[in-house]
């Protein structure tokens, strides 16, 4: 069952689609993305956030919610047109965190980091960035845990992401690293991600209708094609998967 919004309460100013900051009926915040975001980032939110929850990935805690039309139209005084009604995509606010930063990353867990990193190229996310000069990780710091929270996949599936880039770029780019040098851990990432695979087609299937679409009146189909997601997931069965070239 999707989260009920019950209350819009301002729209951040953070993250490159603002998402909105709305109370559910269950009493907590979520971070609401939905037509400014556009529906194709909320299918790729949608298959990564799936496939990170299922790897058992520390990603926020996320799910369907519903804008009901009549709060939609009662806050047209605080324009929620970006926001839109429907079934929309909400992540939960994590209470006491922060944008992770540099001094964070030596409390990180050596196995976390490469698991982080190899979901990223698995999923081609290239928007996971950190160095001392500044970035954007996409990873938030829990002060009351002590343990990253991953969020925001709404880039992924970016065929022009390469592994010579995220060896570059990713934030954990020396784990990964670790990982092209070891066939040990790319046998055990393969098994996983093989695993992962099993649970796509019901990922897939829970999508929504409309998010399909462009359009309210859905004639107009999203550029982003679920064929390609799949064939981008199915690259660690590829023997050059992990290569350095």
């Amino acid at each position: 069952m999707p989260i009920e919004i019950e209350e819009v309460l301002r729209r951040s100013e953070q993250g490159s689609t603002r998402p909105y900051i709305c109370r559910g009926m269950d009493e907590k915040l979520y971070y609401v993305k939905g037509k400014d975001a556009g529906y194709e980032s909320l299918v790729k939110e949608w298959i990564a956030g799936a496939l990170a929850r299922y790897l058992g990935l520390p990603i926020a805690p996320f799910d369907f919610v519903r804008v009901p039309r009549e709060l939609y139209d009662l806050g047209r005084n605080i324009n929620l047109g970006g926001l839109g009604f429907g079934m929309l995509f909400g992540s939960e606010h994590i209470p006491e965190s922060n944008e992770l930063s540099i001094l964070n990353l030596d409390a990180i867990a050596t196995e976390l980091k490469r698991d982080i990193a190899a979901f990223d190229w698995w999923i081609m996310n290239g928007d996971r960035t950190l160095t001392e000069a500044g970035g954007n990780p996409n990873i938030l710091w829990s002060e009351r845990t002590k343990l990253p929270v991953i969020i925001d996949h709404n880039l992924a599936f970016d065929q022009g992401v390469t592994l010579h880039s995220q060896l570059l770029s990713h934030v954990f780019a020396g784990s990964l690293a670790e990982i092209c040098d070891d066939p040990l851990l790319q046998a055990g990432y393969h098994a996983r991600f093989d695993e992962a695979m099993s649970e796509l087609a019901n990922i897939i299937g829970d999508i929504p209708l409309r998010w399909h679409y462009v359009d309210d009146h859905e004639t107009i189909e999203i550029a982003f094609s679920i064929d390609a997601a799949e064939a981008i997931l199915q690259r660690h069965q590829m023997p050059a998967f992990w290569k350095r070239t």
